[in-house]
């Protein structure tokens, strides 16, 4: 069989890692096994496990992509005019598919289980919080609101409010499958519109 190129590998590995993340998603994590991976995926036992050892490794790899892929593609799609609520907003509705709420839910609730996937899990919130907090600070260098308080205190308060309310959101739409998603977003954001 020929050697893949590792443009060819790393899309391998991400076909794969995909195909987990489905099968966390609708299963749980302890739930599936790596047969379950090996269907969802449509490869053999062999191929999936020249590229990752465990379902462990494989949940590290795939929780990094799609925290990866999250951060980069709000990095790049920010409103700009930016105040707590239309960031919120943004957040809340650049992501808000149950199956991607799910998926983030499983990440965390392994990585207090496994000290590496807790360390991509905490990388990737302090990541975003710091770009909700680059975001916002011009907001909160505002003359009105930096009389009020200093705004680096502001941006790093309001910064961790608005991904306190994004991991509560994921939480309510990943165990409340009756929940109005959009109500429950509407409503955030419109407490965040009084900062």
């Amino acid at each position: 069989m020929p050697k893949l190129s590792e443009g060819s590998r790393q899309r391998r590995r991400e076909s794969i890692a995909a195909a987990a993340m489905r099968c966390f998603a609708r299963q749980g994590f302890a739930s599936t096994s790596m047969a379950d991976i090996i269907s969802e995926a449509g490869s053999s036992a062999g191929s999936v496990y020249s590229h990752f050892p465990s379902k462990a490794a494989l949940l590290r790899f795939a929780a990094s992509a799609a925290l990866s892929e999250v951060v980069a593609a709000l990095s790049d799609e920010l409103p700009s005019e930016r105040t707590p609520a239309s960031v919120l907003a943004h957040l809340l509705r650049s992501r808000s598919d149950r199956v991607h709420a799910q998926t983030l839910l499983q990440i965390w609730a392994e990585g207090p289980r496994d000290g590496e996937l807790e360390e991509i899990a905490r990388d990737s919130v302090n990541e975003l919080r710091a770009l909700v907090r680059t975001a916002l600070l011009p907001w909160c260098q505002e003359p009105a609101r930096a009389r009020t308080r200093p705004p680096d205190t502001a941006a790093d308060e309001i910064s961790d409010a608005v991904i306190t309310a994004v991991q509560g959101y994921v939480v309510r739409v990943s165990i409340d499958r009756d929940l109005d998603s959009e109500l429950v977003a509407s409503r955030l954001i419109a407490v965040f519109e009084k900062f």
